[in-house]
């Protein structure tokens, strides 16, 4: 018998409490150190599903100490696309574990993290891990209300700025629900599951302990590549348009998603085209229909942002505006502590939670 069939037979007989899934299209990525995070750091807790992207079974093997290759659940995926939405999606469709998480095949886990989650999951329906670059530093999302214990609410903690569902899944609540990442979208295709899991969903979040740990030394990581404007802007019709998705959740929701829209993802691809001096007319276009759509569904959507923000906005929805202009303001509204940066052009929403000062603090609490 197999390794590999081994394996298969101890699954049937005792599901894993937690099933950690890991993508991974090339031997140049750090699988092996991925894999151990979990067998070696988090044994007791978690198994590993290693999905071969592309790539042979037995090239990914290889490069794990046989010890690690032997109790891992090897599946093989050919769609020769390089998103890892498929991969994600067939290896949590192939689990029979009460928990899914899925883990980048360059970044690791902190010993006992996946323990500690599940101190914390109770009845919920997902957890949100902490999450950290190697360098120590700790991603400041989601900021959440910094004394409040137990289950979390979408608005009122400021969810939907986690937009990877990092953490633990409960598999038979993405079934329910037809959650899965959105594989034919080139960007974004992990913001339906995470919005609606968080709008819908019973979710706890973990403020401390162990977690998990963004690599920073894949050279080929797809998702740290600046994309085409029309492509990585390409997931707001799908939340935002006639059909989108965003029409399902509360009102309330949607003006806060909307407002997490404007700041990460238009904000953000203004930030990087104006870092990079890379404007063309495409993306001001681009930038311009997506901005007014966002708005159109949710028109409150910008009345707690900074005047800086609001400046930048303006912009982005007129193409007449000069590339260098945009790109100032583009810049400008990452100086955080000017009072540009700190107060709402409405004053009478200065203490809105998500006005930059009730932000701010909150992120600055994340630990």
């Amino acid at each position: 018998m197999s390794d590999a069939q081994a394996y298969d037979d101890q699954i049937q007989r005792e599901p894993p409490t937690v099933d950690v899934i890991i993508a991974c299209h090339s031997t140049a990525r750090p699988l092996a150190r991925a894999v151990a995070s979990v067998l070696d750091g988090n044994a007791n807790a978690a198994s590993v599903t290693v999905v071969a992207h592309n790539i042979a079974v037995d090239e990914l093997r290889a490069v794990l100490p046989h010890a690690h290759a032997s109790q891992v659940r090897w599946l093989s995926l050919n769609d020769w696309t390089h998103s890892p939405a498929n991969p994600y999606n067939y290896g949590t469709a192939g689990s029979t574990s009460e928990w899914v998480s899925l883990l980048g095949s360059d970044d690791y886990l902190q010993p006992g993290a996946v323990a500690d989650w599940l101190s914390v999951a109770a009845d919920s329906d997902a957890v949100i891990t902490r999450l950290m670059h190697d360098t120590g530093v700790v991603v400041k999302t989601p900021p959440v209300r910094p004394f409040h214990q137990g289950l979390r609410d979408a608005v009122s903690d400021r969810l939907y700025y986690r937009s990877a569902p990092l953490g633990l899944m409960r598999r038979e609540f993405l079934e329910a629900h037809d959650l899965r990442w959105d594989a034919d979208l080139t960007s974004g295709g992990d913001l339906r599951l995470s919005t609606m899991l968080w709008s819908s969903g019973r979710v706890v979040t973990q403020t401390m302990g162990p977690g998990y740990v963004i690599g920073a030394d894949a050279g080929d990581r797809v998702t740290m590549r600046l994309a085409p404007l029309d492509d990585e802007l390409s997931h707001v019709d799908r939340a935002w348009g006639e059909h989108g998705w965003a029409r399902r959740i509360k009102l309330g929701q949607r003006d806060a998603l909307a407002t997490k829209y404007l700041r990460i993802h238009i904000f953000g691809a203004a930030y990087y085209r104006a870092a990079a001096n890379c404007w063309t007319a495409e993306d001001r276009l681009t930038l311009s229909r997506a901005t007014a759509l966002i708005l159109r569904r949710a028109p409150r959507a910008d009345r707690a942002l900074s005047i800086a923000d609001r400046s930048l906005l303006v912009a982005a929805l007129d193409t007449t505006t000069p590339d260098h202009v945009i790109s100032r303001l583009a810049l400008a509204r990452r100086r955080f502590y000017t009072l540009a940066a700190l107060i709402p052009r409405d004053l009478s929403q200065i203490f809105n939670r998500e006005a930059p000062l009730r932000f701010m603090a909150s992120s600055a609490l994340v630990r």
